[in-house]
């Protein structure tokens, strides 16, 4: 084998290592923006979760002060109803 296709042999291999190399380096930047997105989507999984927890809670509190209110209308009525009952026996 002559010199020259040692060194032909030679910067083949160091042209595959590079190649390699680079294959190796590309795909180590591809799995760690993969992990970036997969880490994004779980702290908006996460944040969606307690949002919908907070509402389920407005939710209660709201079904709670209706059903007050619809308490409180009603002795309303009665009140009214006993105010116009007092009137007339004033009459």
């Amino acid at each position: 084998m002559t010199v020259s296709e040692t060194v032909a042999i030679a910067s083949a291999l160091i042209a595959i290592a590079a190649l390699a190399f680079s294959i190796l380096k590309d795909r180590r930047g591809e799995v760690l923006s993969a992990q970036s997105v997969r880490d994004k989507l779980d702290y908006i999984s996460g944040n969606t979760k307690d949002i919908k927890d907070d509402v389920r809670a407005l939710d209660r509190k709201l079904d709670d002060h209706a059903t007050r209110i619809t308490k409180i209308e009603a002795r309303l009525d009665e009140h009214h109803r006993r105010l116009n009952m007092i009137e007339k026996e004033d009459r």
